[in-house]
C-alpha cells in the first residue's frame, strides 16, 4: 500500500512538472527559434522513436509528451493484468518513456533565453525526481529483462538441440543464467524495500 501511495505521489509531481513544461513551452516566440531548431536534432535528447512527431515545433512536442502523461496515469489506475516479475509492465515502459520524453523538451527550453521574471526555476527540480524513479530501478529493470530473455534463447536452443554434449553444454549454461537472474531479482527486491524504507 505504502508504494502505491508512493508511486502515486510520485506520478503527481511529475504530472505538475509536465503541466509546468507546457507553461513554459507557451512563453516561446521567434527569438528562440533558431536554438530549439538546433536542440531538436541532438540525437542524445531526441533518439528516434522517442516521439512520433517529427517536425520543428516544440508544442507538438509537448502535446505529445500530455498524452504519454495521461495514458501512464490511465495504465496506474488500471494495471495490467500480465504483471509477471518476468516482463517490463506496460506501466513502467510507459514510465520510461515519460521521463525521457520530459528530459529532452525541459533540455530544449531550458536552453531558450527568456527574459528575466518569465520563467520559474521549477522544472530544474525535475532532475531529482526522475532520478528517483529511474535511476537504479531502471538498470536493475532493464537487467532483468534481459536475463530473462537470455533464459529464453537458452531453452529455445536446448529444445531443438540433438547432439548429447552440446545439449549438456547448454544446460550448464541456462543453469548460469539463471543463477545471475536469480540474483539480479534479489537486488531489485532490496532496491524496492529499501525504497519503501525511505
Amino acid at each position: 500500500m505504502a508504494t502505491i501511495n508512493r508511486q502515486q505521489q510520485q506520478l503527481n509531481q511529475l504530472a505538475q512538472r509536465i503541466q509546468q513544461l507546457s507553461a513554459l513551452s507557451k512563453q516561446v516566440n521567434s527569438n528562440h527559434t533558431a536554438t530549439i531548431n538546433y536542440k531538436l536534432r541532438d540525437r542524445a535528447l531526441f533518439y528516434p522513436g522517442l516521439f512520433i512527431n517529427k517536425n520543428h515545433d516544440i508544442h507538438q512536442y509537448v502535446a505529445e509528451l500530455e498524452k504519454s502523461m495521461t495514458r501512464l496515469q490511465h495504465s496506474f489506475d488500471t494495471p495490467s493484468i500480465s504483471s509477471s516479475n518476468d516482463t517490463l509492465s506496460i506501466e513502467q515502459v510507459l514510465l520510461e518513456k515519460v521521463a525521457h520524453q520530459f528530459r529532452a523538451i525541459n533540455g530544449v527550453l531550458q536552453q531558450c533565453n527568456f527574459r528575466r521574471g518569465e520563467v520559474k526555476e521549477e522544472p530544474k527540480n525535475y532532475d531529482v525526481i526522475a532520478k528517483k524513479l529511474l535511476q537504479k530501478s531502471h538498470y536493475l529493470y532493464q537487467k532483468l529483462a534481459q536475463q530473462i530473455d537470455y533464459e529464453r534463447r537458452l531453452q529455445a536452443m536446448i529444445d531443438q538441440q540433438s547432439d548429447s554434449v552440446q545439449l549438456q553444454q547448454t544446460k550448464l549454461r541456462l543453469q548460469r543464467c539463471q543463477t545471475a537472474t536469480v540474483k539480479v531479482r534479489q537486488q531489485l527486491q532490496r532496491y524496492e524495500q529499501k525504497k519503501d524504507l525511505n
